[in-house]
């Protein structure tokens, strides 16, 4: 991929996905970071970018999983700032109650890498099972098992027994 397709493509998705991983990591300079780490695997791994029919959809995944490492590498990610802040930013999808989307974002820290992944594609993405079975590969019963525990993990939160 050449620089100026990867400068084309930052200068039409870069503002979104900036956004996507403050939401995330709730701390600008990891989101600037995260960032900057999805444009270069873009530039290292930029073909297999070019074979999808979305782009922004490869992107925000490969800005998912850098987030999802940043947060690995430094657990006070999680706590740089309250979820509750990035709302009037980051509004939640229409489909999404946006205390619901809080609580999961305020346990990303906590979960595994495929419930960091489901969460955010059902609970900010706002997208359907079905969807997220086929975006990672798994059965749509494994996505329903695992959105069902995220939403009680959430409920736990925001009823305040869950810390």
């Amino acid at each position: 991929m050449s620089r100026d397709e990867v400068a084309a493509l930052y200068q039409r998705y870069g503002y979104f996905l900036l956004r996507r991983c403050r939401l995330i990591l709730r701390d600008d300079a990891a989101a600037h970071d995260a960032l900057q780490e999805t444009f270069v695997k873009l530039m290292t791994h930029g073909a297999t970018m070019q074979d999808t029919e979305r782009p922004l959809r490869w992107l925000s995944r490969v800005a998912e999983r850098c987030c999802f490492d940043a947060m690995r590498r430094n657990r006070k990610l999680q706590m740089a700032r309250p979820v509750e802040a990035i709302d009037d930013e980051v509004g939640a999808h229409p489909s999404v109650d946006p205390s619901v989307r809080n609580a999961v974002l305020s346990l990303l820290g906590r979960m595994t890498e495929q419930e960091q992944q489901i969460a955010v594609m059902a609970f900010v993405d706002g997208m359907s099972q079905g969807e997220i079975a086929d975006e990672i590969g798994t059965s749509r019963v494994t996505v329903n098992k695992r959105v069902q525990g995220i939403r009680e993990r959430a409920r736990r939160v925001m009823g305040g027994t869950d810390g």
